[in-house]
């Protein structure tokens, strides 16, 4: 967590998230050919969450690589190759995670015939790192900083699993859909109407909801760890419930007390935004 980048990336992330109507042209790149089916498989240690993020990252670099302008040059008059006054924003965050490029100075100054900067080597050059075997690597570690921050916040995982259930929903009349189902073998984890088998949520899901909510129903704040009362017993609650198609998944499952998790039940509820303060004022 050194690069303090993470949060300006963790920021899209989340308007993606929250304005998910203003990026469905590029979600669908995500979702289509009922690739949403993908992400119906139990409680992978890479979430879907991981799996969004890594895809907004991954876009917005490739984005990028066709916007970079000369005008952002810091001196254009007096570019010096061996004391580069110029660096890309991806080559910042390879350079930050410690993997070893040339940079853009270095790179034009062996790639330009001509030596003349123009718009199109920001574009080449930027071809030229996505084609590094580590440019992945550094997208993968980015993106887990930025799960990170973005687990924290149990309203932006609400929406972002409501963005995930209505692709879902969207299935229901598509026969594609259907034989995709029974071409990936993913008979036993998808019923019929679109919505996911209940399965047992694994330990490691549950000690990582525990410890993030901190051991108290998120809902009513009532202690669950066991040291004031034995009364309170802990339920871990699909956030999106399987039956209006949530996904099993850790970014899905919130920590409750049996009666909330009773009077919830089934139903949509509104997100939870409730935090206790470290320490008291």
């Amino acid at each position: 967590m050194k690069y303090l980048g993470t949060y300006y990336y963790a920021n899209i992330v989340q308007g993606v998230i929250e304005n998910s109507f203003d990026y469905l042209s590029n979600l669908e790149n995500m979702f289509s050919d009922s690739e949403i089916l993908d992400y119906a498989r139990p409680f992978t240690k890479k979430s879907n969450l991981h799996s969004f993020i890594e895809f907004i990252i991954d876009s917005l670099f490739w984005e990028e690589s066709s916007k970079l302008s000369i005008s952002r040059c810091r001196d254009r008059s007096n570019l010096d190759f061996d004391n580069p006054t110029y660096i890309t924003p991806l080559e910042q965050v390879l350079s930050e995670y410690k993997m070893g490029i040339v940079s853009f100075m270095q790179w034009w100054k062996i790639s330009a015939t001509d030596q003349v900067l123009e718009d199109g080597l920001f574009e080449d050059y930027y071809n030229y790192l996505f084609s590094l075997s580590n440019y992945y690597k550094v997208v993968e570690s980015l993106s887990e900083d930025v799960f990170y921050i973005i687990f924290l916040n149990r309203k932006l995982l609400q929406e972002f699993n409501e963005l995930f259930s209505s692709y879902l929903q969207s299935c229901q009349d598509s026969e594609d859909a259907k034989e995709y189902i029974m071409d990936n073998g993913l008979q036993e984890v998808i019923r019929s109407d679109f919505k996911l088998h209940r399965v047992n949520i694994p330990m490691w899901v549950k000690r990582a909801v525990y410890f993030r909510d901190r051991g108290i129903c998120v809902n009513c704040g009532r202690d669950l760890s066991g040291y004031l009362s034995l009364e309170n017993v802990e339920n871990f609650d699909h956030i999106v419930p399987l039956n209006l198609f949530g996904f099993n998944d850790v970014t899905n499952i919130q920590l409750l007390c049996r009666d909330c998790n009773s009077k919830k039940s089934g139903n949509r509820s509104e997100p939870i935004t409730m935090y206790q303060s470290w320490y008291e004022k």
